[in-house]
Order: structure tokens, then C-alpha cells, then sequence
């Protein structure tokens, strides 16, 4: 016959040692919750039946605590035991991907399949799981990384913008109140520009913002699993793993987010439409003011730019090779390159160039890795003809060297200069054919 089980101690009465007979009008409720209403009110009261209490901490339902307490722990364990047959979770099942008890490994739902420890079964996706979370957390400091140099930009448009200001409003000074209008229209769209750069940059640092916030969550999440039990790590394996497949793809920093300086600048004087692009100047090169002339000078401050290459001494024109002639002034300069650079429109498209290049007092034509004697050249003359580019003694008129670019209508070049030395070099004049 069957006997009704004797209550537990916590669902006796302390006083009378019987199971709670009566239902006994006493509320009970998350301390905080009681002092956050206090606190709310602004008196004592009970949140149900509102009597007052006379003591300023409420007192703890030691019963309730401990019935709680009992409850949780018959969840955990519960836990451990297969839902089927009541069995202690020994096994994991590598074809149903599940734990399993002794018993199930006998049934005939997993006639054939093949079993591992469970312990060992974790062990074996904890490695995963640290691998993935290697990846995540490298993603993450190269979202952190982006950031910053996001942050770097952002200053640097600042920079840019005051400087580009200050040469348009210098300039427009030289001119007459009849470009008052054209001043005002250039400032005009440098500003809206600042305004739209800034504000894509802005979005951009946002988004990172909710990027790192999210893989720093997804982070956490996985370093708890990861210390978790192998159960509770294996119950929540697959969707740990599906997590990191869903999170955000890798972002890049975008191109064109510096503020184009030379078409705020560019033909502000007369007779100067050939500039040298500030954006695409390597790290260690100044330009002048008035972007004609650059400088070999450590030390420059200039944001990491897609369109700029860290390790390189050159600056490109901003603009594609004109269909006339230009200068370059290299005076005393003892180490300088100046050519004409394209894309190749074949595989695989690599950045190729032409010109001459001078060091150690010797000449060097390129591509050509020779060095040739020549005459010492002050100011060089380079210009385009159907396809042809030849360069001279600007002073003397001698041809120097004369090359075909093929196919130039469909590749885009552009004069480049290049310095190692520390005076200005590069001062571009424009020349009429």
C-alpha cells in the first residue's frame, strides 16, 4: 500500500512541525523589489495589502528561502538524468548528436550508432568552441583597430578642412569681388562635403560601435559556456556555434573618405591645373601649401587612408595625365624619381611606370634596372603625344628618353614624384603646347 510521503522540512512550520495547514495572509517579495517600492511611495508600506511596517529592512520568509532553495537544486540535478529512463547522462551519441544514458545506447533508436563519453565529447567541442573564439576575439580587435583609425580620419578631416579654408579665403583674397560668389560656393560645398564625410564616418564608427558590442556579448557568452558543465556546454554547442557563423562580416575601412582636397583647391590661380593629391602622398612626404612642391620630411601626421601607401615616397597628380606638357624643377636634389604610373589593363593588373630616377649621382631609366651617365638635370620636361611620352632637358630642349605607353586609352596615368632627400623638388609648372 502506498504511503503519503512525509513534507520536507521546509514546508513544515518551524512552530508547529505540521505541513502549512492554513493559508496564512503574509506576502512575501524580492528584497529589492520591496525597497525599490518603498523607495517609489516614500513610506513602508507592503505592495498587497499596504500595512505598515515598523522596521526599516523588511524580514526575510526563511521558508520560502529554503523552498526555493530545494527547488533549485532538484532542477540541477535534474539535469543529469535522461528524461526516458531516469538514468544518470553517461554517453554521447556522435550520430543523433546528443547525451544519452546507458540504456539508450541499448535501445534500438540507436541501434549501430557510435558513443563516446560525454566528458570526452565535450572535450573534443570545447577545442572548437576556443578556436572560434580565438577568431571572434581577433575580429574584435580588428573592429577595435578600425575604430580608431576611423577616429584618426575623422580628426584628420578637421585638418584638412581648416587648411583647405584657409588657402581658398587667401586666394579669393588675391582675386576681385566679382569671384565673391564663387568664394562663397566653393565654402559652400568643402563644408557640406566636411558635413557628409564626417557624418558617413560617424555612421561608420556607430555601426563599429554596435559591432564590438555585440562580438564583446558573443565573447562572454561563449567564455561562460566554455567554463560551464558538459552538459549545460552541450546543450548549447550548436547554437554557440551558429551565433558566430551569423555575426558581422569583417568590415573594411572605405575609400574616398578624406575630403578630396584638390577639387576644393584646384584651379583657385590661373595656369596651375596639375596638383599633387595630399591624400594619396606617402607618410613621409610634405607638400606646399598650394600643393606644388614636396619634400622628403619624417614625421608627417597623415591618417592610414586606403588610397595611401605606407611604405611608399611617392605623390600622384590628382589628376589623369593632361594631353600637354608639364615640368619639374629638381634642382640640387640628390635623390628623386619623376614619371608617369598606370594600372595595367591586363593581368594581373599590376601598378607599372615609366620615368627617370636619379641617386648617387648616377641616372636611372625606368623600367630599366640600369643606370646610365647622363648630363645633370635641373628642370625636366615631360610630355604626351598620340601615346608617346618623351622627356627633356627642360633647359636645354635634348631628348632624354622617348617611350610608348599601349593602349593608353584604356588605363589611366598619372605623373608621380618621388623624393628621399629633405629640400623641395617637385615645383610644377604648367606648359602650354
Amino acid at each position: 500500500m502506498a504511503t503519503t510521503p512525509h513534507p520536507p522540512a521546509p514546508l513544515l512550520c518551524y512552530r508547529s512541525l505540521f505541513f502549512f495547514p492554513e493559508s496564512v495572509p503574509i506576502h512575501s517579495f524580492c528584497g529589492a523589489c520591496v525597497r525599490q517600492w518603498w523607495k517609489e511611495k516614500g513610506d513602508l508600506s507592503c505592495p498587497v495589502c499596504r500595512a505598515e511596517f515598523a522596521l526599516m529592512e523588511p524580514p526575510m520568509n526563511l521558508a520560502l528561502k529554503n523552498v526555493c532553495e530545494v527547488f533549485s537544486q532538484a532542477s540541477v540535478g535534474s539535469q543529469d538524468l535522461c528524461g526516458t529512463h531516469g538514468e544518470k547522462l553517461r554517453l554521447y551519441c556522435l550520430d543523433h548528436e546528443e547525451s544519452v544514458c546507458l540504456v539508450c545506447r541499448d535501445a534500438k533508436i540507436h541501434a549501430g550508432h557510435k558513443f563516446c563519453p560525454l566528458d570526452e565529447a565535450a572535450q573534443d567541442r570545447r577545442g572548437q568552441v576556443q578556436e572560434a573564439l580565438l577568431g571572434v576575439k581577433k575580429t574584435l580587435q580588428h573592429y577595435i583597430n578600425l575604430r580608431e583609425n576611423y577616429n584618426e580620419q575623422a580628426e584628420y578631416i578637421q585638418v584638412q578642412r581648416e587648411r583647405i579654408e584657409r588657402k581658398i579665403q587667401k586666394d579669393f583674397e588675391e582675386l576681385h569681388a566679382s569671384l565673391q560668389l564663387e568664394e562663397e560656393a566653393r565654402l559652400s560645398a568643402l563644408r557640406e562635403d566636411e558635413q557628409k564625410n564626417s557624418r558617413m564616418l560617424k555612421e561608420k564608427i556607430k555601426a563599429l560601435g554596435q559591432d564590438i558590442a555585440t562580438l564583446s556579448d558573443m565573447i562572454a557568452t561563449m567564455e561562460r559556456q566554455l567554463t560551464s558543465d558538459s552538459l549545460s556546454f552541450m546543450n548549447n554547442y550548436r547554437g554557440t556555434m551558429a551565433r558566430i557563423q551569423q555575426g558581422p562580416d569583417r568590415a573594411r575601412l572605405p575609400k574616398g573618405a578624406l575630403l578630396d582636397e584638390v577639387k576644393h583647391v584646384g584651379n583657385l590661380k590661373f595656369n596651375v591645373p596639375l596638383l599633387l593629391d595630399p591624400n594619396m602622398a606617402g607618410p613621409e612626404l610634405a607638400l606646399s601649401e598650394d600643393l606644388t612642391a614636396v619634400s622628403f620630411q619624417v614625421g608627417q601626421c597623415r591618417p592610414k587612408n586606403p588610397e595611401r601607401n605606407q611604405k611608399s615616397h611617392k605623390v600622384v597628380a590628382s589628376v589623369l595625365f593632361p594631353a600637354y606638357s608639364w615640368e619639374v624643377e629638381v634642382g640640387d636634389n640628390t635623390d628623386w624619381e619623376v614619371g608617369v604610373q598606370w594600372k595595367s589593363s591586363l593581368p594581373p593588373y599590376e601598378m607599372r611606370v615609366m620615368g627617370l630616377r636619379f641617386c648617387d649621382g648616377k641616372y636611372q631609366i625606368l623600367p630599366s634596372k640600369a643606370w646610365h651617365p647622363l648630363e645633370k638635370l635641373e628642370r625636366i620636361c615631360v610630355s604626351k603625344v598620340c601615346g608617346f611620352f618623351l622627356f627633356s632637358n627642360a633647359l636645354t630642349q635634348t631628348k632624354i628618353l622617348v617611350q610608348r605607353l599601349l593602349v593608353l586609352e584604356f588605363v589611366e596615368a598619372f605623373p608621380y614624384f618621388s623624393t628621399r632627400w629633405g629640400r623641395p623638388h617637385s615645383n610644377v609648372e604648367y606648359i602650354y603646347l
